[in-house]
This record gives structure tokens, sequence and C-alpha cells, in this order.
């Protein structure tokens, strides 16, 4: 089973995605389907790399990206980046990701989708989504 839902999730998700972030739920929402993924916790940040007392403090705040719909809903990702400290200490530090263009809320290969062969931004392609479900 690990290795079906390994396959759908490669098979769904941008590379740079699958590659850092692990699936943790899937949920169905009144406006859409949305799969929480939180990043791996062995991606220790370069400026941790090899300190001793390095422990995980919590997450980032959330980052939502609209992907390809399925089943006909828009798929909303939720991006938990880990943050990460020295023990005792109050700095924090975290990863970063090129995830997605510049001021816009979907990934690279959704907003190029949009842009090119439907002509419309992510938000009015949510709209018509979701008025067609009505």
């Amino acid at each position: 089973m690990e290795n079906i839902l390994h396959g759908l999730v490669t098979s769904l998700l941008p590379t740079e995605i699958y590659q850092h972030f692990s699936l943790i739920s899937i949920s169905n929402k009144s406006d859409g389907i949305e799969m929480r993924l939180e990043e791996r916790s062995d991606l220790v940040p370069l400026e941790l790399e090899g300190k001793e007392s390095v422990v995980l403090d919590g997450f980032c705040n959330p980052l939502e990206l609209l992907h390809f719909s399925f089943k006909g809903l828009p798929l909303y990702l939720k991006i938990y980046r880990r943050r990460w400290k020295e023990s005792g200490s109050a700095k924090h530090y975290s990863n970063q990701y090129d995830l997605h263009p510049s001021g816009v809320k979907a990934t690279y290969e959704f907003a190029a989708f949009l842009k090119g062969e439907v002509g419309c931004t992510p938000d009015e392609y949510v709209r018509f989504l979701l008025n067609t479900q009505s």
C-alpha cells in the first residue's frame, strides 16, 4: 500500500514538493480538496548541519498553493516548513524552497498551464470550477 501511495504522490505533485515534503493527510472540503504536506524531519537547514544540539521547534506559517484540479475540484496543497533551533537558543532557522512563481498562489506547472492553455488566473479558474459544481 505504501508503494501505491508513493506512486500516486509522485505522479500528482511537482518534484520539488514530493522530494522535500511528506503527505500527511487528504481532506475533502466544501471548496475543494486539501493535501497537507509537512517538510521531512531529516532536512536540517545548512546553518545547523553538524551541530549537536539541534531541535525541531514547530512549523512556519503554512503556504497554500493551488495545483491541478482533481475530481473536478480545486486541489490545494497546504505546505508546512519545519522550524529548527539550537537547544537553549531563541533564534529559528528554516529551509527555503522555490515552490511557486512570485505573486502567484499556484504551483509553477499549474500557473503556466492556466496562463498558456486556459488564459486565466488561478483565482478565476477556482471560481469557474466552483460555479460548475452548483
